[in-house]
């Protein structure tokens, strides 16, 4: 995700009244756990979506901080969440991920990551952030953890045990910013210079890394055109 320009959540569903899809205006990372509960990442002084500390907002609608301590500890920004089968929720920081339980107390899964031979880009809004700068988490059944290391031009593989490794390589001006995994599937969202500032393209495409370890784009938007290119 990338800088927050406003602060603002939309819950839409068919009907108009109980909330099927949450949609977050502005750049905030969201995860919904299997009890409805909605995190998001959250301003020191206000629970405003853009800051360095994880809010949860109840389906009640009682908002809170979550894992406090966290931001002491690794005065990092929080880049990424994702929801596990489990219930537990993961954070990403540029070069860490940790894991929290429901009731706020969490631990290290890999804190730092630092990837052999990385084809760096740093972020264009602070080259103080740690390699390989990830955003975008996905976890799988097994407990993998899928991030986007978007200045490192990679998707890495985050074992439970802690392993790391870089699986899907993405070829300059593409990094990968955005995760989702289904049924062993992993689908990576990429933009071209996405480290820079928006003037230099920002073009996105879809590529899913299938089990048997088989890559497919999905979906290219060209610059000519605007429209997804033939696959």
């Amino acid at each position: 995700m990338r800088r927050i320009l406003r602060s603002h959540f939309q819950r839409i569903s068919p009907d108009g009244v109980k909330p099927a899809l949450i949609f977050a205006d502005g750049g905030s990372p969201i995860a919904v756990l299997s009890d409805g509960d909605l995190y998001y990442v959250s301003g020191v002084e206000e629970l405003t979506p853009g800051g360095l500390q994880v809010a949860r907002n109840s389906p009640s609608g009682e908002i809170s901080v979550c894992a406090s301590s966290l931001t002491r500890i690794t005065e990092k920004p929080i880049t990424g969440l994702a929801a596990a089968p489990d219930g537990e929720l993961y954070i990403a920081c540029p070069s860490a991920v940790f894991k929290m339980k429901k009731d706020g107390t969490f631990s290290t899964l890999v804190d730092p990551i630092h990837l052999e031979g990385c084809d760096v880009d740093y972020p264009d809004n602070n080259t103080n952030n740690a390699l390989p700068y990830l955003r975008g988490l996905a976890v799988d059944k097994q407990r993998t953890v899928f991030a986007a290391g978007t200045a490192c031009h990679c998707l890495v593989k985050i074992t439970s045990a802690g392993r790391f490794e870089p699986v899907l390589i993405a070829e300059r001006p593409w990094s990968p910013t955005g995760v989702a995994e289904h049924n062993g599937d992993v689908y990576v969202l990429e933009y071209t210079h996405a480290t820079e500032p928006k003037e230099q393209g920002w073009l996105p495409r879809v590529r899913k890394l299938a089990k048997d370890g088989t890559v497919t784009s999905l979906v290219t938007i060209t610059s000519e055109t605007n429209v997804p290119a033939e696959r």
